[in-house]
């Protein structure tokens, strides 16, 4: 033997003692088990996102990778054969190391003038595909005993399988299935033998042989692995030499589809979370994508139409009743780094909802024993607002109505009114029953007290969305879907005759018209629509939501970053464009299935009434101003109206005396004792009796007037008794507490009034 050949022995053997040592070594310093199986689980396969018939929206990688798991028997046979050729034609006779192999490549590796040998086997190299190689020098060495127990945990098919699953391919592929999609177009089952020579050879060196840049490259691999089949006899000359003519077709790569993006966002999300499952690598979401195409349309149009009075973006949803299902999400009218708000989801971003949350007060009132005949005091009172800042509210147009009827009220969306209505109902009850329908983040009472129908609870369009679907099916909440759904019998947060004569209200196209000087017929391409809109403080946010009984349609339009728009009213700016939405909805509901063109609520059957205009009374014989009005079976009033003179004028209690003090509305007095028997002792008129309000020391003193009115008219000559002792001023100051307050005036004394300040 010559001393080369001698000397590359004795290399060979301390190698491969080495090796024995680490791998040893190994086999006792690791923990126990060597093998952890939760790492060898099926990864989570990438997913392509699509609308409710199949149209691409999304192709979401499994983190980083773009992968899809398949059994080892959906893989071709002659890949199978082609991987094992070319990285370990011994796998099926180890036990997970080559001993032969592995002797081999140490006589060559450790000799001057010979190329590196590498003696990996397929299931060392699954282990440093799971494991990488964390121990430096000693990897090897632990390679080996994973390696070893490996074989003993799996079977070699469950190993092949592992590693057929893993292997890189290039642009951020991994598996062999993915790899036959990208590089061939159909799955790895269908591949030919000139393909899978062509795939087998890549991982080696996947960024130099990946086949759409460098194909001259993997051509020549695959020339390498075919020769390779045909030596050890795995293939015959003449389908190696078939396999060789074959010309290889790369598919160019696919347009990446990336549609409804922050829809997609929040499908992703519930994926990740376990509440949506792909099935066969696609999830079919419910969103209709001809009318997702339309609202980004109608709503992009309509953020340009308004951009030069301050509106940077907006954002819409449109959603099935009857399943709650979303049809079209548009979270940013204008998209992109460079648009206010483009990056971000905004029907998930806190704003003012300013008028929209009146129904639900309404529908409050009308489970309490109000109804839409109900008169409600449309009057300027001075309250604490959030924070508890005291304020005197308005009306949009600055003025003060007096009585007014809950169908007026509602219809022209009067603040002062619903201020009225919430007082009545209670403003925890308010706020529990914006809880009940989906708004998060209520604050307490005490921060915002009544002001919470004015918009002083900040809400998400999502959320708001969701409570109008509940008020459009009859009163029952459900949970917005994401894919395709059964009907939903829905949780019940409001009663069915409640919630029907508030739709009635929102449906009246001539109140509204009333109230606004026009209706949105031509918008809604002449459909019957329920509509609310809402403007926010300083008209920084315009809404709108238009329903029906099968789909509620909600637009947002404003600046993200809370900048002011140039009076763009939630009328005005918003309600165009979501009656044309709700069109374009109404036109797509043929097709779009059961769940969608579905009413799941029975309408209540209400009865008509004539009443007084002026106090939902049955009109009387003096009444001049007779309306039909509609009521919940059982709830029509049964009383007269008396409240007209016989010179015609309306008669009204005492507590409008200062409302007429300051308006001067022609023909209206206070009923006096002329008209009625009433006893003229002072009624307290400011504080009102059950008031709360907030004293908030750092800003000073705050002073309140006192006011009472004696026959409907304001007194001058009233005394009063403040907790038990007589005060003489005209205002008084806050002082946190319980107090009492009574007037006196000719040796009569009011009701007491009892006020809490905190």
């Amino acid at each position: 033997m010559s001393d080369r050949r001698a000397a590359r022995w004795r290399i060979a053997r301390r190698g491969l003692a080495m090796l024995v040592v680490l791998a040893l070594g190994a086999w006792i310093a690791l923990p126990d088990p060597l093998i952890e199986t939760s790492r060898f689980l099926h990864y989570e396969d990438s997913v392509e996102i699509a609308d409710r018939y199949g149209a691409p929206l999304r192709f979401a990688r499994s983190g980083a990778a773009d992968r899809r798991w398949v059994p080892l028997a959906s893989i071709s046979r002659d890949l199978i054969d082609a991987v094992v050729a070319v990285e370990d034609h011994r796998f099926w006779e180890h036990e997970g190391v080559d001993v032969r192999g592995t002797f081999r490549a140490l006589v060559f590796n450790f000799v001057p003038g010979h190329r590196w040998s590498g003696a990996s086997t397929i299931t060392q190299q699954l282990v440093k595909l799971v494991y990488g190689r964390p121990h430096g020098v000693a990897s090897k060495g632990v390679e080996i005993a994973r390696a070893l127990a490996l074989e003993r945990a799996f079977s070699k098919d469950e190993i092949l399988e592992q590693y057929l699953n893993r292997l890189p391919y290039g642009n951020g592929i991994e598996g062999v299935e993915r790899a036959s999609q990208a590089y061939f177009g159909h799955s790895a089952s269908e591949l030919t033998l000139s393909e899978a020579a062509l795939l087998a050879g890549i991982p080696q060196a996947p960024s130099a042989t990946e086949p759409r840049r460098h194909l001259p490259r993997a051509m020549r691999r695959r020339a390498l692995v075919l020769s390779r089949l045909e030596t050890l006899g795995l293939r015959s000359a003449e389908e190696i030499a078939a396999a060789r003519a074959d010309e290889v077709r790369i598919v160019p790569t696919p347009p990446r589809p990336w549609r409804a993006a922050r829809f997609v966002d929040v499908v992703l999300r519930d994926r990740a979370r376990g509440a949506l499952i792909a099935r066969g690598g696609s999830l079919r979401t419910s969103l209709d994508l001809p009318l997702q195409d339309r609202a980004e349309q109608l709503l992009e149009a309509r953020v340009r139409e308004l951009g030069p009075r301050g509106v940077e973006n907006g954002a819409a949803i449109v959603i099935a009743n009857a399943s709650g299902e979303v049809l079209a999400y548009v979270g940013a009218a204008r998209r992109g780094p460079d648009a206010p708000g483009g990056a971000l989801d905004l029907l998930r971003a806190p704003r003012q909802p300013g008028s929209t949350l009146k129904p639900f007060v309404y529908g409050l009132l009308f489970e309490r024993g109000g109804t839409a005949a109900s008169v409600l005091d449309d009057v300027a009172t001075p309250m604490t607002g959030r924070a508890g800042v005291l304020y005197a509210p308005r009306d949009y147009d600055g003025t003060e109505r007096g009585p007014v009827r809950a169908r007026v009220a509602l219809s022209a969306s009067l603040n002062l009114a619903a201020l009225d209505a919430a007082r009545r109902v209670g403003p925890d009850r308010v706020l529990a029953r914006l809880e009940a329908l989906g708004v998060r983040d209520v604050p307490s009472v005490e921060e915002v007290g009544a002001a919470a129908v004015l918009g002083g609870v900040d809400v998400r369009a999502i959320e708001l969305a969701e409570a109008y679907v509940a008020l459009a099916r009859g009163g029952t909440r459900v949970p917005l879907r994401y894919v395709p759904g059964a009907i939903e019998e829905g949780t019940e947060v409001m009663p069915a005759d409640a919630a029907a004569i508030v739709r009635d209200i929102l449906a009246d196209g001539r109140a509204r018209a009333q109230a606004f000087g026009s209706d949105l017929h031509v918008e809604s391409e002449g459909l019957d629509i329920a509509l609310k809109t809402g403007t926010s403080t300083g008209f920084r946010d315009a809404w709108a939501v238009v329903l029906d009984e099968r789909v509620t349609v909600l637009v947002w339009l404003g600046d993200p970053e809370g900048g002011a728009t140039r009076a763009v009213s939630g009328f005005e700016g918003a309600a165009p464009v979501a009656a044309r939405l709700f069109a374009a909805a109404h036109a797509r509901i043929a097709s779009l299935g059961a769940t969608v063109d579905t009413v799941v609520r029975e309408d209540v059957a209400l009865q008509h009434a004539s009443i007084c205009a002026h106090t939902g009374l049955l009109a009387g014989a003096r009444c001049h101003a007779v309306v039909t009005e509609r009521f919940a079976p059982g709830t029509s009033p049964t009383r007269t109206c008396d409240a007209h003179a016989e010179d015609g004028a309306l008669l009204l209690p005492p507590r409008y005396a200062e409302w007429i003090a300051r308006v001067h509305p022609a023909d209206v007095r206070i009923r006096s004792s002329e008209d009625t028997a009433l006893v003229a002792a002072p009624v307290i008129v400011h504080p009102r009796a059950g008031a709360r309000m907030l004293a908030d020391p750092r800003r000073g003193e705050t002073r309140i007037p006192l006011r009472a009115t004696i026959a409907g008219a304001l007194a001058d000559d009233v005394e009063w008794e403040i907790d038990g002792a007589l005060w003489r001023e005209p205002t008084w100051p806050l002082r946190p507490g319980e107090h009492r307050f009574v007037a006196r005036a000719r040796g009569l004394r009011s009701d007491e009034a009892r006020v809490t300040v905190e």
